[in-house]
């Protein structure tokens, strides 16, 4: 799970020469990169993979992610899968040269959140003409990553209210990606990584059948709704090969998931207490 491909330093930020390094990690060990398509695939059963893959997943689509990391994807053949938050995008020409461009340079995280959405958010995220330009590569996917970044869980008073913005989110964001990409894919991405119950089951009655969330693990064929990943840090391929050597198990996956797990959830009953306890609880012998 990555977020920002930049020069900068900071939280959810990757710098392209250590992207470079991941992906130059996964080629030397024969680790294949899928497609949503493959993935989704894979896990009804309907594809044998026989090697190590994985899934890279950029959440946001910020710019820098057209800037930095698609010529990476382009330089290694690479497969990835941009999700985006379908009322960020604007819709001028697509832009080129901006890595070069002395005039422009990246935001942090923190500043790309306040801009995102904004008047001025054409600054830090994509545009449709640079998402469906990153897609026609052939290297990358495009999924929801809901349509207002998860702002349901302050405009509601009260858990109905709450699940009606919810709702009213899903039809906008299936709206949107019907009318830019003809179809909207059957994956969504958690907006922060928080969801419950209720949403999970209405997302999916809404055809988004591939939930993405921030819980740790590995993933299995034949799995229930919700895709667990791993966060990318800003460290060395080296690094990113031990941290997939622990989750390639699938005992020590599942242990580690069923930790995590149960932390998140309770952080989630913490945050949110007007929803009931229940809401958040998950299994907890097996993954997700």
């Amino acid at each position: 799970m990555y977020h920002h491909i930049s020069p900068l330093t900071g939280p959810h930020t990757v710098t392209p020469e250590l992207f470079r390094d991941h992906l130059q990690m996964l080629s030397d060990k024969g680790i294949r990169t899928l497609s949503l398509d493959e993935f989704a695939e894979w896990r009804r059963g309907e594809r044998s993979i026989h090697q190590p893959a994985v899934l890279l997943t950029f959440d946001d689509a910020w710019l820098d992610n057209w800037v930095y990391a698609l010529p990476v994807l382009e330089e290694f053949s690479a497969q990835g899968v941009f999700f985006v938050v379908t009322s960020w995008p604007g819709d001028s020409v697509a832009r080129v040269g901006l890595g070069t461009d002395p005039d422009w340079s990246p935001f942090s995280h923190t500043e790309s959140m306040k801009l995102a959405g904004t008047t001025s958010g054409d600054r830090v995220s994509m545009r449709w003409s640079e998402l469906l330009a990153a897609r026609d590569t052939g290297l990358v996917s495009l999924a929801s990553h809901s349509h207002g970044h998860g702002d349901w869980w302050k405009r509601g008073i009260g858990v109905k209210e709450m699940l009606d913005y919810f709702e009213m989110d899903l039809r906008h964001t299936k709206d949107t990606l019907e009318t830019q990409l003809g179809a909207c894919p059957p994956h969504l991405c958690w907006p922060k990584g928080h969801f419950c119950s209720s949403m999970m089951k209405m997302a999916k009655n809404n055809g988004f059948v591939h939930q993405y969330s921030t819980l740790r693990g590995s993933n299995q064929k034949k799995a229930t709704t919700q895709i667990r990943r791993i966060n990318v840090e800003n460290r060395s391929g080296e690094w990113l090969w031990r941290r997939l050597a622990i989750y390639r198990h699938q005992f020590t996956a599942a242990a580690l998931g069923v930790v995590h797990q149960n932390l998140h959830y309770e952080r989630m009953s913490n945050r949110y207490p007007d929803f009931p306890r229940e809401e958040f609880v998950g299994p907890r012998f097996r993954l997700i």
